[in-house]
């Protein structure tokens, strides 16, 4: 599972880096090139962008295929998150609670497995504490 992400990742990044080398190529022989050139050369630079962002979400997807048994534990914590925003009064409590989310949909995003419950127990923390319980 791990490996098939990595790997869907790294065709994404290859889709990503032709798409640039065409970008640029388009961009330093703009005027060499004709309009019909640009064109197709911008056509192309956008289906590669565009290959680069299916392959990532592909990626994505694999390793949320891979957390599937967390995967509620996930939702529950980030909702949460989101919920405990409102009742933040510092910039401190909010920059901790929505860095603690930020790195956990990267570690999501970039299939870190060993590191989603670590991202997980840091939200946990950054959580403001109720006066319930």
């Amino acid at each position: 599972m791990g490996q098939t992400a990595d790997q869907i990742r790294e065709l994404a990044d290859l889709f990503a880096a032709m798409s640039s080398t065409v970008d640029d190529y388009r961009t330093q022989h703009f005027d060499q090139l004709g309009a019909d050139e640009r064109l197709r050369l911008e056509q192309l630079f956008q289906q590669l962008s565009d290959l680069h962002d299916q392959f990532t979400a592909l990626a994505i997807q694999d390793t949320l295929d891979g957390i599937a048994a967390d995967l509620d534990q996930v939702v529950a914590v980030t909702s949460e998150a989101q919920r405990s925003l409102s009742r933040l009064n510092t910039i401190a409590e909010i920059t901790k609670l929505v860095s603690a989310a930020a790195e956990l949909g990267s570690d999501i995003s970039i299939a870190d497995y060993g590191a989603i419950p670590h991202a997980l127990q840091d939200i946990m923390q950054a959580l403001p504490k109720r006066a319930d319980h």
